[in-house]
């Protein structure tokens, strides 16, 4: 006989909802019981913080300035890690199945595609706002940086800026599933190579003009260009937000397509059962 409490959580969780679920908690089980795994998660966004913040401050101490541009380049920085974080966490989360051989289990199971692409976008978002929290602590103590000081600006930051990595993370996860394991370093390379398009923290125009035309298509350069111009001025450019906003939904549909097809073709091809170290 079922019990009430299962009948209540099955009355709260729609069966997608439940299989995301699972997959979020296998995940994070993973990280509760592997202290290596929770200190590198925490590691490189506090050391980026901590080295790049002591940069900014010697610059600013020799040519002046120093609140505008030490708040755009603190402020590039821990932004510019909500949108890394992302993409890296959606990678290792593939990759950890990839490295236990348990790809192929996972769609064995009645797990949907949409299930795992909601759950691997669901955990990528948890893992980043967790790693990257010591982070901006640090900014605080160590350079009196407090993110909080963009207000009501910064919820639409940190998620234009996590649905660019969203996609992103998507494309590089499709490149894994095309072309399997010799690609992994490819995937860790491309984890990057976004970033200096966008110009998180010196303007767009100090790019090459080609680069240029390429970071005006990138969601992320809206962004930063909105938060440099609140440092610089107070005002919040909504404008480019909702550009950013058009470009992600635009790059999402695209990834996702390409997503699906990649995972068709490594299904059969085999590549689901192949993939391990």
């Amino acid at each position: 006989m079922t019990s009430p409490a299962t009948i209540s959580d099955r009355a709260v969780l729609t069966p997608p909802a439940r299989r995301i679920l699972g997959l979020i908690l296998r995940h994070m089980y993973l990280y509760m019981e592997s202290w290596p795994r929770l200190i590198e998660m925490m590691y490189w966004p506090m050391l980026n913080i901590a080295m790049f913040g002591f940069v900014s401050l010697a610059m600013v101490r020799h040519f002046g300035k120093v609140d505008v541009m030490t708040d755009t380049y603190l402020g590039g920085l821990l932004l510019g890690e909500a949108f890394a974080r992302v993409q890296i966490a959606m990678l290792i989360f593939y990759m950890e199945e990839v490295w236990s051989r348990n790809l192929g289990h996972l769609f064995a199971s009645p797990l949907r595609l949409r299930d795992y692409l909601g759950g691997l976008m669901a955990f990528s978002a948890l893992r980043s706002l967790i790693s990257i929290f010591p982070a901006y602590v640090v900014a605080y103590f160590l350079f009196d940086f407090n993110i909080l000081k963009f207000g009501m600006a910064l919820p639409f930051y940190i998620a234009l800026l996590c649905f660019n990595g969203w996609w992103s993370g998507t494309l590089i996860v499709s490149l894994l599933l095309r072309f399997g394991l010799a690609a992994e370093w490819l995937g860790w390379m491309c984890s990057w190579l976004l970033m200096p398009f966008m110009a998180p923290y010196y303007p767009v125009e100090i790019l090459p003009k080609p680069f240029q035309a390429i970071s005006w298509l990138l969601p992320g350069t809206y962004v930063f260009e909105s938060m440099k111009e609140q440092v610089a001025t107070g005002a919040i450019r909504f404008e480019y937000l909702g550009i950013a906003f058009l470009l992600n939904i635009a790059y999402s549909i695209i990834s996702i397509w390409i997503f699906a097809r990649s995972f068709r073709s490594a299904r059969k091809s085999g590549g689901l059962l192949q993939m391990g170290e």
